[in-house]
């Protein structure tokens, strides 16, 4: 909760929050946004955008695919 009350100030300043995770942390990224748009900001932020990828990384078995998400939060 703590995220998102952080990134609710700065999409309040700026407007515009890209929210970047990768791995375990994706399903976190997602909370927050959906908290953002859903619970503190309803009907005057969207999500605007959602990119997945996935980046080259090593794991305990050499290289590995780990995902990648970024979020773009818009103020309306």
């Amino acid at each position: 909760m703590e995220c998102a009350i952080d990134i609710l100030t700065i999409l309040g300043s700026v407007g515009r929050v890209v929210l970047k995770a990768k791995g375990d942390d994706i399903p976190t990224a997602v909370g927050v946004a959906n908290v953002i748009t859903e619970k503190l900001m309803k009907g005057t932020s969207e999500i605007a955008d959602i990119i997945v990828d996935s980046e080259s990384g090593t794991g305990k078995y050499g290289m590995t695919l780990v995902s990648t998400i970024a979020i773009i939060l818009v103020k309306k």
